[in-house]
């Protein structure tokens, strides 16, 4: 039986999945999201909420179900580099030119430095439900 699920994001990046250009989220647990990604399986759905930013100023929602997506895959990693690594640096949508960049742009998003050392990091698969 598969759960939905409500995730905040950025419109740049929710443009590029619409685009197809991105497949994969990259998420932490952290103490501002309901949902807990261990938890997360095939065939769940995630419907996006688009909120303002970056950076990461709040919660507010500013497009309400802008997309659903259903989950492909879910990998879980121990950290960013092993993240980059096995997914390629293109799960960053062309914002980095390597490995260290990469590293350093995720644990600069808001608690991802102090929540994957206890949580892990996800490479999460999706594709838009049509």
């Amino acid at each position: 039986m598969s759960t939905s699920y409500s995730l905040e994001i950025y419109k740049k990046p929710l443009e590029a999945i619409q685009a197809g250009i991105k497949k994969v989220e990259i998420r932490t647990n952290n103490s501002y999201e309901q949902i807990n990604y261990n938890r997360l399986q095939v065939g769940d759905t995630i419907s996006f909420q688009v909120i303002s930013g970056p950076p990461f100023v709040g919660l507010d929602v500013i497009e309400a179900d802008a997309l659903m997506v259903e989950v492909v895959s879910v990998i879980k990693y121990r950290d960013p580099k092993e993240l980059l690594k096995q997914e390629g640096l293109e799960v960053l949508s062309s914002l980095v030119a390597n490995i260290d960049d990469g590293i350093e742009l995720l644990y600069s998003f808001h608690e991802y430095k102090e929540m994957i050392p206890v949580h892990g990091i996800f490479a999460i698969h999706i594709q838009p439900v049509t």
